[in-house]
């Protein structure tokens, strides 16, 4: 576990910089975050890791719960160590809120990444830093996305702050694999790692996470983190053979 709260903080802060919403609304310390039609929690959610000095907790709660209905969504938070203030999980839960999500936040050194996988994959990788059609329209066709659900997810791509870089693998002339690296302040954050079902166990998912790394210590990164939910045990056994140990976890909480 990272042993202070400023270490979870420090990361929260990079993930949101690495997937931001399209609305945010700053409220006394915490951010209330929308972007429509794009169904991830984490981009249509409170970031409330900061305390506030103005509003009492039910004030600002009143506020959140507004925020969500005028946009037909159900008020929720991503709840982490750093959450402001330390209770506010317990008092979500004490307001009927559910928990959803279980996620895992893990890191690795790049170069203990590059090391455990230096032998395990020599499928192509091809690397573009700015968003490829392929990448865009395999995420399209593997979530069965609408035109405008697609659209959407492109344009919260573009609005990344740090410099991306998009990884896509063909395998017999159609893309087989995907994923996102985000480099910020000597981190490497690993996004949309995605496989498509037909090429699993082939080293995919292998070539990409070692590509992304590669790139990420060419550009002067030093650690890498990922979130990983808790029932997905293919992608955490990746990570765990990629040196990728858990450091904290959160969860969201959900109004019923």
């Amino acid at each position: 576990m990272v042993a202070f709260v400023t270490d979870v903080y420090y990361l929260e802060e990079l993930a949101a910089n690495a997937w931001p919403a399209e609305v945010v609304q700053l409220v006394d310390g915490w951010r209330f975050r929308y972007t429509p039609g794009v169904s991830s929690r984490r981009v249509n959610s409170v970031w409330p890791n900061n305390i506030g000095r103005y509003l009492t907790v039910d004030q600002k709660l009143e506020l959140v719960e507004a925020f969500y209905v005028r946009r037909g969504l159900p008020a929720r938070f991503q709840i982490c160590p750093a959450a402001q203030p330390a209770d506010l999980d317990d008092i979500l839960a004490q307001r009927g809120y559910l928990v959803d999500a279980p996620t895992y936040v893990q890191t690795s050194r790049i170069s203990t990444i590059l090391e455990q996988l230096s032998h395990r994959s020599e499928t192509a990788v091809t690397l573009h830093t700015t968003i490829p059609t392929d990448f865009t329209a395999f995420q399209q066709s593997q979530y069965k996305l609408t035109a405008e659900q697609a659209a959407a997810r492109k344009a919260a791509f573009q609005r990344i702050g740090p410099q991306p870089v998009f990884a896509v693998v063909k395998m017999e002339g159609e893309t087989a694999g995907i994923g996102l690296g985000i480099l910020e302040r000597e981190w490497l954050g690993i996004f949309s790692m995605l496989t498509h079902p037909d090429m699993r166990r082939r080293g995919v998912a292998t070539a990409v996470l070692q590509s992304l790394a590669g790139w990420g210590q060419s550009q002067g990164a030093v650690q890498a983190y990922l979130q990983v939910m808790d029932n997905n045990p293919h992608a955490l056994s990746l990570y765990g053979r990629a040196g990728f140990t858990t450091q904290y976890q959160y969860h969201y909480r959900q109004s019923s």
